[in-house]
């Protein structure tokens, strides 16, 4: 363990969570063709979001 975790006194560790996830639901509306997808690396359009150098945000 690293010297800043042996700060935390371990009932406090122990009750602490690592991670909390936060997943919508999907409806599947479309799908693109198995090329396409295979091209794309996803089979819903709606997840495709290609790699823009010098662009932020909402794609």
């Amino acid at each position: 363990m690293s010297e800043e975790t042996l700060r935390i006194p371990e009932t406090e560790r122990n009750r602490m969570r690592l991670a909390h996830a936060y997943v919508p639901f999907q409806t599947f509306k479309n799908a693109f063709p198995p090329e396409e997808a295979l091209r794309r690396g996803t089979l819903f359009p709606e997840l495709y979001m290609p790699y823009r150098p010098g662009t932020r945000g909402n794609y």
